[in-house]
């Protein structure tokens, strides 16, 4: 593989991990989080996760080229 596929790869399997921590924090908002941090962060996964579909798109492009 190549390096920057492998760097890709590192980033998505990170991001995938932000992700799944934000949403449980959405579920179960710790201590002192209020409602407008819960809605930013709303906006924040939702943002992630386009992101991780375009890196996820870019992986199996440069893999199957």
């Amino acid at each position: 593989m190549q390096h920057y596929l492998e760097r890709m790869v590192n980033e998505k399997e990170d991001l995938e991990c932000k992700i799944k921590r934000a949403k449980k924090a959405i579920e179960n908002p710790p201590y002192g989080m209020d409602k407008t941090q819960t809605t930013l962060l709303v906006k924040q996964v939702k943002a992630m996760e386009e992101y991780l579909a375009c890196l996820t798109e870019r992986i199996e492009y440069d893999t199957h080229k």
